[in-house]
């Protein structure tokens, strides 16, 4: 029985640079950068002459995403285009998408565009914006609305 997500991990090219984008330019915690190779992971990840180095970016909510940077054997650069399949994207919650993506933009993110709100839909009276991290990355940040009971998993308005 599937009891929670224990991380949610993405493949980086360079691991200090993916590393000090989530730390030095969302302000998240990040545990140090550790080397993983060996005969027990090989036979886990199903790769011979396995190296990796591994951090886990920490999430306020005590989640994580865990970060991978294969140094053997060396994968090969994918389009993420959130349309292809197997992409997958992060969405954070913030408290105030407005002042998060103007603060965000001044440290060097980039974004898609500026945040949207919806104005009706599963998702009425959200503040939504897509950004890139890492490698191209696609993530989110998303301002619940005020003053409406939510769904804790999927963030859709409940009625009472």
């Amino acid at each position: 029985m599937i009891k929670g997500i224990q991380h949610v991990s993405f493949t980086v090219s360079d691991i200090d640079e993916a590393r000090s984008f989530f730390v030095d330019k969302l302000g998240l915690e990040a545990n140090d950068i550790r080397e993983v190779s060996g005969e027990r992971v090989e036979k886990i990840i199903g790769f011979q002459d396995l190296k990796m180095r591994i951090t886990n970016i920490i999430l306020p909510d005590n989640g994580n995403v865990e970060l991978i940077q294969y140094v053997s054997p060396k994968g090969k650069t994918i389009d993420l285009a959130t349309c292809n399949t197997g992409v997958a994207h992060l969405g954070f919650v913030v408290d105030d998408v407005e002042n998060t993506y103007k603060d965000w933009v001044t440290k060097g993110v980039t974004f898609v565009c500026e945040p949207q709100w919806a104005a009706g839909g599963a998702l009425k009276g959200w503040g939504i914006c897509y950004f890139r991290g890492p490698d191209g990355i696609t993530m989110e940040i998303m301002e619940a609305p005020k003053g409406v009971k939510l769904h804790p998993a999927t963030g859709t308005p409940v009625e009472d």
